[in-house]
């Protein structure tokens, strides 16, 4: 009898549990306002028509206008090049964890998705990550560039704030898409022979 009372007594608190767990507590994290971080960054060139063996700068200040973020990335992607050894070294950055290097071939997230779907990376990038991120401060990344062959050297810049619960959570919101399937600003830079 007493373990027949001990099977109920455990049956029903799981019962409780299971009709909590799908009927109750889901609405109140419904009821959970969402964060939405607000990535915003300003990046200038400190040359925009070079020759070939000469330098540029890059210099990014960036910021979160919105809600607290978890995490606050800042990308620089060099779509013209397939290494980025002798060409693009790191001048300064102010984030909180050390930037990381993403080479041709290696797998990355997709779509602001988290990492939830990934894809492939088509050319080398640099992203530096604050972890976390309140709002109103500034974080600075700035690299410094030695093309080796003559053209127009493009830099693709972007800013993603995590949680990405919106389409203020990065920034731009619009135009040129890298491979990642993300937005994107271009800097170019015109080296001459």
């Amino acid at each position: 009898m007493n373990k027949f009372l001990i099977y109920l007594s455990c049956f029903t608190i799981l019962s409780l549990y299971f009709i909590l767990t799908i009927f109750v507590f889901p609405s109140e994290f419904l009821l959970t306002e969402q964060l939405v971080p607000q990535p915003v960054f300003e990046a200038v060139l400190s040359e925009t028509n070079i020759d070939v063996g000469d330098s540029f700068r890059l210099s990014i200040v960036s910021e979160n206008i919105g809600d607290y973020a978890d995490i606050h990335i800042v990308s620089i992607a060099f779509p013209d090049l397939i290494e980025i050894d002798d060409v693009v070294k790191i001048a300064t950055y102010d984030f909180t964890l050390s930037p990381s290097y993403i080479s041709v071939g290696e797998k990355i997230g997709s779509n602001y998705s988290g990492g939830v779907e990934t894809t492939f990376a088509e050319y080398p990038s640099i992203e530096a990550m604050s972890r976390p991120l309140k709002s109103d401060v500034e974080t600075y990344f700035d690299v410094v560039v030695t093309p080796k062959k003559s053209g127009i050297f493009d830099v693709y810049v972007k800013s993603i704030g995590i949680p990405h619960s919106s389409d203020l959570s990065h920034y731009p919101h619009s135009g040129t898409l890298d491979h990642q399937n993300e937005h994107v600003l271009v800097y170019s830079v015109t080296v001459n022979p």
